[in-house]
């Protein structure tokens, strides 16, 4: 390759101009995330059951539905949340299973177990993943209260709504908040009494004649015609005059008027009540993209709607935007370091012209080569690209350093520049192979881990081969042409050499004193390798439990949620009297930007309060960022869990980083699960559980997933009494529509809507429960009080019923700062070991389950990487032995590595494993440029021993230079310039600390084990 090339030079810049421009397109319009896409396939049921307890639609709906999910293929979880009402089942599979086949399948399972469901059932199947988050959340609301919250809903469902969906770019509009216009139909129970009417049979009616009901066709040869009853009512006159029963109008035992639902769902945006709406990219896409056209549908609506007032309340844009342009800087500063390096070790400003134009090729034909491949822009691509920077330096430092030693041998440039050049082919091919074989196995390891660092590696595979191609093509021909024409150096340049001699030079004596002094005796090494290994075990021994382990370090993206709760007997209103002084206060904090606040949960919406009671509210409070602002993102939540505990009668609060835990299916960092068959013993067991961790340090709050402190009336029916009059205890709820069940639509064929009918007992009847025994019930033998087939008490009941994995389950959620979560779960199963419940199963489920999973995963990787490597080396070198020396120097890095993880204040986690990886490929490049030098000169007739210390006096500079230009372009990812980088710092401290430890062994160990296990 190399010859074909330098014999073409044009070749050789068309292909560049290739790379330039394909890299410029890529940039410019390639999409830009924050992470990859690492959620598995989700597929979500929502199932609305008008007037059913949390209860009864756990038994009836949610179960059923759980038990016929379960024996679906690659199935990882189903869990399910019961609401009054309403049924969330949640069936997360395999990344394998792929998100079109998750949704299908669950679609036909859904068929199949739907005849069991009641038959008042409305279920719907959603996909579920990262792009459910919103992009954009707008929140609207009247400038001058000119217009209520109802009639903005109706407009945006109506009219906005519609209009924003025709746009392809986005993937779903969402809308929430407010009160819903409904039609209201107060049914007056004395009236209907003075008929002998029971309010069954005013459903019955509504629903069998308010609908239009398609019964067939007719065809003929030339016409065809289809055959169907208009019964819809579409205005109060017409519904009035319904008939109920013969000659009985709905008028004459019912009030019907257009109102307000009754509010279980609001949406607060800054502290201020109004509608939200969602706004969702596709599977896949951009999220810059999305929302750019976002804001200028905003600026359309603005224009139309001048009494509107239209808020970004929050918004993915901002985070993204900022840490795309915090990763160009930290390149930007990454190559500035590198290239200083370079001029401290060569003194020779053609070599840094030479990679200060490699730098950017290869960052453009990395770019271009992932749009080509159809991928996207996030922070894992950016860093790779960063740690690439090492790796091209690494090529190119051995070719430059290589090429300047043989000018000093000939005045032929030409020649100089193909000697030195081919004399390193062979080891820079090798190092090339060798690092990729040490990180393709992390593509394949399956799992979450394969997923988010699939793309990192992926880059930086490109990168390498990008960087293998132009070390032994451009940077040959660039140099060829530069010292012809420029063949001296310069003072200024002769001035950095004299720098380079004075300072790093000096060690090379060193370097060769221990050589000889453990040349003659074989003992002396032996001891020197027993100490290091010693070293090595200390280091590992202590540091490793000081760090502890984490899934993925915690991260300051400037984004706090909050979960809070008050008593499930108060209603939506008095939860938002109670929570806006809070809001006032805390838009007077400089560092927060924005809030989004939902409260209940509104059917068929998933990315806001999904799963939440109508006093529980979900708060998402963007701060700026934190370059911008003095404290934390921990010192903040601190400062707003200790306002929140000032207000009345909340119940719990949850404050945490956007972010806390791997995997947004992960409930909490520390997730105590208690599991049984039974909700008994649940509810105490959870209490003893958070009784047990209060006193662990580090945990900032603790809550349960769901209680049984909501009062309820409950029906205990005598079902033979009941039979008796030839009905069952099911006729008979079916006759009491207290919740405002929907018997029909009113429809609005301009706005395209449809807005519920809702039926409803006289509000005496519905505030008093005494009042119910005498509501009447149709039977065959007649109307009887509801008092003689049942008896009616008070007690408590769940709010909120929990099911996982075919059990139900109670779930102690514990959120942190920043301490170690094998810390915190240690802890954590230290304080719960003697609780014990029989029937009750206590499991971790949070951070620590991912994290068990990934570091298996990890080091099987790495030790895949490690045999793929010495096989690569062994075929390569043609020696076993050679292969063996240069691998079993590498966990001597280990020591610099541990440390650095706590020099840097980071636990041991999934980045600082790939770091690892990373660390091994770059420093097993400098091992083979040791062996390739000490075969060279075996092969021109040295001894072993001299041959070993040849190649430590040629090797030093590059080895040398390459370990601190790859730390260099490390740094602004182990001081984390930006947001997000502290996510994937832990791969640079990691792979920092080996690299100053590792380099200066390799120098030593491997020259001496090389020539201590030679053939004498």
């Amino acid at each position: 390759m190399f010859e074909f090339f330098f014999k073409r030079p044009y070749l050789l810049f068309a292909t560049l101009a290739v790379f330039v421009i394909f890299g410029i397109i890529g940039l410019n319009t390639l999409p830009k995330n924050l992470f990859p896409d690492s959620e598995r396939p989700q597929a979500i049921i929502i199932t609305q059951v008008p007037g059913a307890s949390a209860k009864l639609v756990a038994s009836t709906v949610s179960k059923p539905i759980e038990e016929e999910m379960a024996r679906l293929s690659l199935v990882r979880q189903v869990s399910s949340t019961s609401l009054a009402g309403v049924s969330i089942v949640k069936i997360e599979f395999e990344y394998a299973k792929g998100l079109d086949s998750a949704v299908s399948d669950t679609t036909n399972a859904l068929s199949v177990v739907k005849p069991k469901l009641p038959s008042n059932a409305l279920t719907s199947v959603y996909a579920g993943g990262s792009f459910l988050l919103p992009v954009e959340i707008v929140s609207i609301s009247s400038k001058e209260n000119t217009m209520g919250l109802d009639d903005i809903r109706a407009l945006v469902e109506g009219d906005i709504k519609p209009k924003l969906l025709a746009s392809k770019l986005f993937g779903n509009i969402e809308v929430f908040g407010g009160q819903q216009k409904v039609f209201k139909i107060d049914v007056d129970l004395q009236k209907l009494k003075s008929y002998n009417l029971s309010l069954g049979q005013v459903v019955t009616a509504l629903k069998s004649n308010n609908k239009d009901i398609p019964f067939g066709f007719s065809k003929s040869e030339k016409n065809f015609m289809t055959i169907g009853y208009y019964g819809e009512k579409l205005t109060v006159n017409e519904l009035e005059q319904l008939f109920v029963a013969p000659n009985i109008a709905l008028k004459e035992v019912a009030t019907l008027s257009w109102k307000k639902q009754e509010q279980f769902s609001a949406f607060l945006g800054n502290g201020k009540e109004s509608i939200a709406l969602a706004i969702q990219r596709p599977i896949g896409g951009s999220v810059l993209q999305v929302s750019n056209n976002a804001r200028a549908q905003l600026e359309k609506l603005r224009a139309k709607y001048k009494n509107l007032e239209f808020e970004i309340v929050d918004t993915q844009r901002d985070l993204i935007t900022v840490a795309n342009d915090n990763m160009l800087e930290a390149l930007r500063d990454a190559v500035i370091f590198v290239l200083v390096v370079l001029l401290l070790f060569l003194g020779n400003f053609k070599a840094l012209l030479v990679a200060g134009i490699s730098i950017p090729l290869v960052f453009l034909g990395t770019i271009g080569t992932i749009w080509f491949m159809g991928g996207e822009l996030n922070i894992v691509v950016y860093t790779a690209i960063i740690l690439a920077l090492g790796m091209l330096v690494d090529d190119s430092v051995v070719v430059l350093e290589n090429i300047e030693r043989h000018l000093t041998l000939t005045d032929d440039v030409s020649k100089a520049v193909q000697d030195g050049t081919k004399e390193v082919l062979g080891a820079v091919f090798a190092g090339t192979l060798a690092t990729g074989a040490v990180i393709t196995p992390l593509m394949f390891v399956g799992d979450f881990p394969q997923t988010i660092f699939r793309p990192l590696i992926v880059t930086l595979i490109i990168a390498l081969i990008i960087s293998y191609f132009l070390s032994i093509t451009f940077i040959p021909k660039l140099l060829d042409y530069l010292y012809k024409r420029y063949p001296k150096k310069t003072k200024v340049e002769n001035l950095f050499e004299l720098l380079y001699q004075k300072t790093f030079a000096r060690f090379v004596p060193i370097y060769i004193g221990a050589l000889e002094y453990t040349s003659f005796s074989k003992l002396r090494r032996i001891v020197v390798v027993v100490g290091m290994l010693a070293v090595l075990i200390l280091s590992l021994k202590n540091v490793m439990p000081l760090i502890g382990k984490d899934t993925l370090p915690p991260m300051d993206t400037g984004i706090i949620k909050v979960n809070l709760a008050f008593s499930p007997n108060e209603t939506t209103q008095s939860s938002i009297k109670k929570i806006k002084p809070f809001l006032t206060w805390l838009h007077t904090r400089k560092e927060v930007s924005s809030s989004a606040t939902s409260f209940g949960t509104e059917p068929g919406t998933l990315s806001l309060g999904s799963g939440n009671l109508p006093t529980e509210a979900t708060i998402t409070i963007n701060c700026v960022n934190r370059f911008e602002r003095e404290k934390s993102i921990w010192e903040i939540e601190k400062e707003i869990q200790k306002e929140l505990h000032k207000i009345e009668g909340i119940n719990k609060v949850d404050v945490f980083d956007f972010g806390a835990t791997a995997l947004s299916s992960i409930k909490a960092p520390l997730n105590i699960r208690l599991s049984s068959n039974e909700t008994t013993d649940l509810q105490e067991g959870a209490d003893r559980v958070i009784k047990s961790i209060k006193g662990i340090t580090g945990l900032t709050s603790i809550s349960k997933s769901w209680s049984d402190d909501q009062m309820e009336a409950v029906l205990d029916i005598d079902t033979n009494k009941a039979l008796s009059f030839g009905i069952t205890p099911y006729d008979i709820l079916a006759q009491l529509p207290m919740m405002g069940q929907i018997v029909g639509f009113q429809s609005n064929f301009e706005q395209l809507s449809a807005v519920p009918i809702r039926i409803y007992s006289d509000s005496t009847n519905r505030s008093f429960i005494n009042n119910l025994q005498f509501v009447k019930i149709d039977t065959k033998k007649g109307m009887v009080s509801l008092g003689e087939l049942a008896k009616i008490t008070l007690q408590p009941t769940q709010t909120k019923i929990e099911r996982t994995d075919l059990l139900y389950t109670v779930d102690v959620n514990a959120y942190r700062q920043k301490k170690a979560i094998t810390h915190i779960t240690d802890e954590a199963n230290e304080a719960i070991k003697d609780i014990k419940i029989e029937g009750v199963k206590i499991s971790q489920e949070g951070d620590i389950v991912q994290l068990d999973d990934s570091m298996g995963r990890m080091l099987k990787a790495i030790g895949l990487g490690l045999a793929l490597l010495f096989l690569a080396l062994s075929v390569i070198y043609s020696s076993v032995t050679l292969a063996f020396v240069m691998i079993v120097t590498l966990p001597f890095a280990m020591i610099g590595a541990s440390w650095g993880m706590l020099i840097f204040d980071k636990p041991s986690c999934m980045p600082s494993m790939l770091g690892i990886l990373l660390l091994f490929g770059i420093l097993i490049k400098n091992s083979i440029l040791l062996v390739d030098f000490y075969k060279e000169k075996l092969r021109e007739g040295l001894a072993p021993y001299e041959a070993a210390r040849e190649s430590i006096v040629l090797r030093y500079r590059p080895v040398m230079m390459t370990a601190f230009a790859t730390i260099a372009g490390m740094i602004p990812v182990a001081f984390e310039w930006s947001v997000g980088l502290e996510r994937l710092s832990p791969l640079a401290d990691v792979a920092i600390g080996g690299l100053l430890v590792g380099t200066i062994l390799i120098l030593y160990f491997v020259p001496m084990m090389v020539y201590s296990m030679a053939k004498k």
